[in-house]
């Protein structure tokens, strides 16, 4: 068999393996077992490290969620022989069945009672509010030819609503109202299959629930989901979702990877924010040593600025807030202060750690690399001096003498 190789980590890239390795065009028809294990071996995570992950993280749970209704969705039409073509990414479509285009919704749960569903529909990127701009809304003109909006798993239940039949913006109608409620339970649209061309479906199979949460291989998190836990695997291991890997799942664990790794010298670390007056919010973690608190700031890589050429590697972080914008007001400037946190903490993910390494020679299983990088050694912003640049970028082998080993944690953490 061939060797995994999951690049720098991307999803897209992860996903490019196993249809390389496996001689497959649709990892989905992949047992669970080995999606799964290629999941949890590139971020050196346990099953059940993965799980809680998912589960107890509310960001991350709640892009899962989202994301998942399109797998099921997918997953009973084709359990009844229908097509559906998984498009996703950030546009107004999600699916393609019978030539018909879909935007699927999951409810909004605070809106949804008394026999109303509720969606937003809003965008995700661009303008953040409707004072901003009536950009903030789809304008129906280039959404999707239906809506279809989750309303139960079990039973399993949905409206697939058409242009006319979803409300429209009181200062503009060719925008859709976000968020907006439907009186289901008598409405047309509710399970109306025959609008996307489908006349006949089983909708009683209920083979998306599983039978037993405690034999699923994500018991919490498809406990959580109310759905199997190869569907949430499936959801996650779609390109069109990259979102819940690239920007979600891999920022979590590194938290994980780090806290794992300071456990060892039962190094406790401390919610910063009541620690210090102002700016508090501005560090992830601090830590008591030698009777004073030192902040720290935890960062990945930013990918598309890291090089890869042997020695002169390049390894870049972005060392910014991401909202804000660059100028040196108190509190709307997205430049962290230098006096932020003392240290900060840069997490390697696995497979990046194993790219590096074969840039300078070196062939080292997967395994996370955290280096702990003083803030007197980054680079100030060239203008604003007391700030930090927004992103950093250090040689691959400069790096390693940051790299946190038993005696760099003694030295700086005095344990």
């Amino acid at each position: 068999m061939k060797k995994n190789d999951y690049g720098t980590g991307r999803i897209g890239e992860i996903i490019k393996n196993l249809q390389i390795i496996h001689e497959i065009e649709d990892v989905s028809d992949l047992p669970e077992d080995i999606k799964l294990t290629a999941l949890t071996d590139s971020l050196q995570l346990t099953e059940s490290e993965f799980d809680s992950l998912i589960a107890e993280n509310s960001p991350v749970f709640r892009t899962v969620k989202g994301h998942a209704f399109e797998s099921v969705f997918k997953y009973i039409l084709e359990e009844n022989n229908h097509k559906a073509i998984q498009l996703g990414g950030d546009n107004a479509v999600d699916l393609k069945v019978n030539g018909s285009t879909l935007q699927l919704k999951t409810p909004n749960i605070s809106g949804t009672k008394n026999g109303y569903v509720q969606y937003k529909t809003h965008k995700t990127h661009g303008a953040k509010s409707e004072q901003e701009s009536m950009d903030y809304y789809h304008c129906i003109e280039h959404f999707a030819d239906y809506l279809v909006g989750l309303i139960s798993y079990e039973p399993f239940n949905v409206l697939i609503l058409n242009n006319e039949e979803i409300p429209r913006h009181t200062l503009n109608n060719t925008k859709i109202l976000s968020p907006f409620k439907i009186n289901w339970k008598s409405h047309p649209a509710l399970n109306n299959f025959k609008r996307i061309g489908i006349n006949n479906i089983d909708l009683a199979s209920q083979n998306h629930i599983p039978k037993d949460f405690s034999l699923e291989k994500l018991p919490k998190s498809s406990r959580r989901l109310n759905i199997k836990s190869e569907i949430i695997v499936d959801t996650i291991l779609t390109d069109g979702n990259f979102r819940i890997w690239d920007m979600s799942i891999r920022g979590f664990a590194r938290e994980i990877a780090i806290d794992n790794f300071l456990s060892q010298f039962k190094i406790k670390l401390l919610n910063p924010v009541p620690l210090k007056k102002e700016r508090g919010d501005k560090a992830d973690f601090a830590v008591k040593i030698s009777g004073e608190n030192i902040f720290f700031q935890v960062k990945g890589v930013s990918t598309n600025n890291c090089r890869f050429n042997g020695r002169e590697s390049i390894v870049a972080t972005e060392t910014q807030l991401t909202r804000g914008r660059v100028n040196d007001h108190p509190t709307q400037s997205r430049l962290y202060l230098k006096s932020d946190f003392e240290y900060l903490m840069l997490a390697l993910d696995p497979p990046l750690v194993q790219k590096y390494s074969k840039e300078i020679g070196i062939d080292v299983k997967l395994k996370w690399q955290i280096f702990c990088i003083p803030t007197i050694r980054l680079q100030e912003h060239a203008v604003i001096t007391h700030r930090l640049n927004s992103l950093q970028k250090i040689k691959y082998i400069d790096l390693l003498k940051f790299e946190l080993n038993e005696k760099l944690v003694k030295d700086i953490f005095k344990v």
